[in-house]
């Protein structure tokens, strides 16, 4: 059962971090188009919230796999969020 676990482990970290990375595709939409009008950035800061949570649980029990996968998923979500707020509408800088 052990091996079990350890493989579990690893598992939980590998989609921590691919979930992470999930989040890349909308932070690269954002800046191709400029424009992140039609992004809800409330949804991803609950998101980050329950994120932040489970990432201070993590550190609370030592799961490393949990630490992990919820450190990639913040940097994803402050990767939307920041790109969001950088170009929302009145706030896009100068057009080329």
């Amino acid at each position: 059962m052990a091996s079990f676990d350890v493989f579990l482990a690893w598992l939980v970290s590998v989609v921590g971090v691919a979930t992470g990375a999930a989040y890349v595709p909308q932070a690269v939409r954002i800046w191709k188009r400029r424009s992140s009008d039609d992004v809800s950035i409330l949804t991803y800061l609950l998101f980050l919230g329950g994120q932040i949570i489970y990432l201070i649980y993590g550190i609370r029990i030592r799961q490393w796999p949990l630490i992990v996968g919820m450190g990639a998923n913040i940097v994803g979500s402050l990767a939307v969020i920041l790109s969001a707020l950088r170009f929302r509408a009145g706030n896009r800088g100068p057009e080329k």
